[in-house]
Formats: C-alpha cells, sequence, structure tokens
C-alpha cells in the first residue's frame, strides 16, 4: 500500500528561513505587519498579493530610527491559500502554527481547515520561534520514519510546555512599546540597568526574573538551562553576543545544535539586540 504523502505547513514565527522549509517540504504562512502606516509581509512561502515583503534587516534599522511597528495575525484567506497550494502535491496536510494563546493565527489556520475536511489537521504545539521550528523538523522526521500524520500530530500537541524558551532584550522600549512593561518600570531598569528574562512557558509570556547587567542576565539564562535538552541559540541582530552565549552553554556542556537570527514578527515583539536560547528536546527519529 502507498504511505500518503504529508505536507507541513506552519507561519513565519517559526524563524524557518526559505532554503530550510524547501528541504522539509513545508510552506510558511507569513504574517504581517504595519510600520508607519504601511502594510508588509513577513517572509514566507506565498506572500500576500499587493504586499512588500519587510525583511528583519531593514525592519531593524527603522526600528532603530524610531518607527514603532505593529504586527498583524495570518488570515483565513492565507492558510486557504497554503493549503491548496500543498494539497496539489500532497495527500493530506500537517500544519503547525502559532502558539494559540499568543496570537489568533491559529483560528485562522483551523478555521481555513474546515473547508477541506479531514484532508487538514491543525495542532497546537503551544510553541513560537525556533521552538515551533524545531516542532516542524522534529514533525518531518517522524513522517519520513514512516509515523502516521495522527500519531505524529499526537505527539507534537503541546510540545511547547517542554520548551525552554529565555529571552533577554537588549533595549527595553520596545517592551514598552508593546504594553510588557511599564513606562516607570522601564525607566527605574534603565537607570539601574536591569533587564527582565522573558520566558515563553507553553505559550504564555511573562518576566522570569530580572538582573543587573546584560552579560549577567545572559549567565542566568546558563544556569536555568535544563540538562536534558539542546540549545538553539537566537537573536534580534546581536550575532556577537549570541556567539558569546553559545560558547558559555558549551562551557556547561550543552549541546548547542545552532544559532538563529528571529523573524520580523518576533523582532517587533522583542526589539533589535535582543538574544535568548530555546532548550528544546533531543530529535527523535
Amino acid at each position: 500500500m502507498t504511505r500518503e504523502r504529508v505536507a507541513l505547513i506552519t507561519d513565519s514565527t517559526a524563524d524557518i528561513g526559505v532554503a530550510e522549509s524547501v528541504a522539509l517540504g513545508a510552506l510558511v504562512v507569513p504574517l504581517t505587519l504595519e510600520v508607519d502606516g504601511v502594510v508588509y509581509s513577513d517572509p514566507g512561502s506565498l506572500v500576500r498579493p499587493g504586499l512588500p515583503v519587510m525583511t528583519s534587516e531593514v525592519l531593524r534599522a527603522r526600528m532603530l530610527a524610531g518607527a514603532l511597528p505593529r504586527t498583524s495575525l495570518g488570515t483565513v484567506q492565507d492558510f486557504t491559500r497554503h493549503y491548496e497550494a500543498a494539497l496539489c502535491a500532497a495527500d493530506r496536510v500537517l500544519c503547525l502554527p502559532v502558539a494559540s494563546t499568543l496570537s489568533g493565527t491559529f483560528a485562522s489556520a483551523v478555521q481555513a481547515a474546515q473547508i477541506f475536511g479531514d484532508r487538514v489537521r491543525v495542532v497546537d504545539t503551544q510553541a513560537v520561534s525556533v521552538a515551533l521550528g524545531a516542532a516542524v523538523r522534529q514533525a518531518r522526521a517522524w513522517l519520513d520514519a514512516g509515523r502516521e500524520l495522527e500519531a505524529v500530530a499526537g505527539a507534537l500537541a503541546r510540545y511547547g510546555e517542554g520548551v525552554f524558551l529565555r529571552l533577554v532584550p537588549r533595549d527595553l522600549r520596545w517592551l514598552i512599546a508593546g504594553g510588557r512593561l511599564s513606562k516607570v518600570a522601564g525607566a527605574a531598569a534603565k537607570v539601574l540597568s536591569v533587564y527582565p528574562v522573558i520566558g515563553v512557558d507553553g505559550g504564555k509570556v511573562g518576566a522570569v526574573g530580572r538582573v543587573r547587567g546584560f552579560h549577567p542576565a545572559l549567565r542566568e539564562l546558563v544556569r536555568a538551562f535544563p540538562p536534558d535538552r539542546e540549545a538553539i541559540v537566537l537573536h534580534a541582530g546581536n550575532p556577537e553576543d549570541a556567539r558569546w552565549l553559545a560558547g558559555e552553554l558549551a562551557l556547561r556542556n550543552v549541546r548547542v545544535i545552532g544559532t538563529r537570527e528571529v523573524a520580523a514578527v518576533l523582532l517587533v515583539h522583542a526589539g533589535p539586540g535582543t538574544v535568548g536560547v530555546a532548550g528544546v528536546p533531543p530529535m527523535v527519529r
């Protein structure tokens, strides 16, 4: 009996580049951003018609020049177009969007899937950024090994609950602009050089600590890193500090499997200069 062909779909918060998405057989639904009154598409497989693409490099420059961008969810129409494209070459689709608690993008993915019946399966991994990318890579490994779609879907539900994801923003103004830090608290933190450690746990975002000094805050990530996880270091245009963090993790015998620059959507919320790490479960074949 011929094994069914399963395509993967995720969204642009997964921090998966074009080359890797092709290698994974995955389509990426782009979210959108508004910068100075103009709407842009985050890079993805099928860019929304009529929208220019905003890259992370250009967005960083605009933000450092004073722009305060906003993000918007992936729409039902976006997911419908990607499902249609994927099903031209596959029997079924496994869709892994950003955590339902973090964006209405998940609801869009579910609503669009209803058009296609059981040919499209949407799973809430409760993950975002490189953790969501790790879930997509794990899905492909299991599918290639012969696991059935429903078994893979069940195994990846709530994947994010087993991920250690921590971020240290270099500049607090973006947290203030996004409403995650008050102006008073931000001003006090700036005077004292106190940096919040932002945790993303099971689809929930919040400050899990505050440390005086940027590099001491990064050392706190190393100290708290779980011993049974592999590390993916991430940064927003700050490769130097990302390399430093990767080196500190390696000195603690943590296996660092990669360093990645975050996509434009996460950049909007974390801000230029942010550095962090995701501790993901080792890949299972």
